[in-house]
Order: C-alpha cells, then structure tokens, then sequence
C-alpha cells in the first residue's frame, strides 16, 4: 500500500456521542467515512529537543485513520490546539492518504 502525504487543512463533519469524524472536505471533494480503522492520542513534543519540553510545546491531536465509501484510506487528525478557550486553534487534518489510491493520483502503477 503506498503512501501520499497531504499535509492539508480539511472540513470534517462529526457524529455520534463521541464525536467522530463521519465525513471531510478534501480539495473541495467530500469523503464520506464508511469505517474508523484505527484512532489513537499524541501527547508528544515531536522534534523538540530535551531541554525545551514544555508543557505548551506538547501535540494535543486525535489521529484516525478511516476508510471512506469509495474504498480509499486517509490518515486524519485534529489538532485540539494551545488554547481550550479558543477555538481558533482547533483544527482537522489529512495527513495521508495510505490506499491504492495514492498511486493513480501521482500517475505510478498500481
């Protein structure tokens, strides 16, 4: 399965008690989340050196990765941001898309 990385702000939809992702907005195309595979927490620093592990520098972010309806799968997250009291902050999105997808977009074979 190849890999394309996005790296791009997208609109996602919520639903549920939980409030999952159930659709996003991806270069002005909707995607429409058939399945959650997996989600995961990161609380970590990323690359930030030893020495400047501050609270405010940690990742506050939500990762899924999801299939959609049309059997393609992304990597998505939300970035819950520095500020819980400013929901400026607060944002979603698509990191990769990991299908066989990713292939034809960039013109290789399959």
């Amino acid at each position: 399965m190849s890999q394309r990385f996005l790296g791009k702000e997208i609109q996602v939809t919520v639903a549920g008690e939980l409030r999952h992702p159930a659709s996003f907005i991806l270069d002005g195309k909707e995607h429409v989340i058939q399945e959650i595979l997996a989600a995961w927490p990161d609380h970590g620093f990323g690359s930030s050196p030893p020495s400047r592990k501050r609270w405010w520098l940690r990742h506050h972010r939500n990762y899924y990765t999801v299939r959609t309806t049309a059997g393609e799968v992304f990597e998505i997250y939300y970035d819950r941001g520095v500020s819980l009291k400013n929901p400026k902050y607060r944002k979603w999105y698509a990191s990769r898309q990991l299908s066989p997808q990713a292939d034809k977009l960039q013109g290789a074979d399959p």
